[in-house]
């Protein structure tokens, strides 16, 4: 009996061609230019430390529904020398830090620029505003909590939270 396939190969090279083929076509599929791979990294909010700039400039718009397609939460339009940037500040923005932020208002971001879906946005993850500074994101681009600029008032909540005997 013949081990050899009706196709005259062995089943042992038969084997052997699938596997370089499935490997070649994965090396296709993680393969991609630069470019690609950073808007995709984007798109799931990458943040490049590395490539973080200051931007210095006046508040032309705040919108908190976006527009569908770019990142969730809160932005704002900042007009400066570089022109006019979407800054993400994201959901968790404390009341305060909403009421501060106004048409005509100066703001300095420290952030880093991201495409997503072909889009620039400016990544916030310092704002100062209004003699306040407000830490938006982690050193590493993770978006956190914004508590409020007045921790005399968070103090108050906490205080009134506790005597109530809590959430029930």
């Amino acid at each position: 009996m013949s081990t050899r396939s009706s196709f005259g190969r062995s089943p042992a090279t038969i084997a052997g061609l699938m596997v370089v083929l499935l490997a070649s076509v994965s090396i296709s599929l993680v393969a991609q230019p630069a470019n690609e791979a950073r808007e995709q990294s984007a798109a799931s909010f990458g943040y490049d430390r590395a490539h973080e700039i200051t931007l210095t400039g006046t508040i032309q718009e705040v919108i908190s529904h976006p527009a569908a397609g770019s990142p969730v939460g809160l932005h704002v339009l900042v007009g400066g020398s570089e022109g006019l940037v979407d800054a993400h500040l994201g959901p968790y923005m404390s009341k305060e830090t909403m009421d501060a932020l106004h048409m005509g208002t100066p703001v300095e971001i420290v952030g880093a620029m991201e495409k997503v879906h072909g889009t620039d946005y400016l990544l916030v993850r310092v704002l100062m505003v209004g003699g306040q500074t407000i830490t938006v994101r982690s050193p590493h681009g993770f978006l956190r909590q914004v508590q409020s600029p007045n921790p005399h008032r968070q103090n108050q909540k906490a205080s009134g939270f506790a005597s109530s005997g809590g959430a029930r």
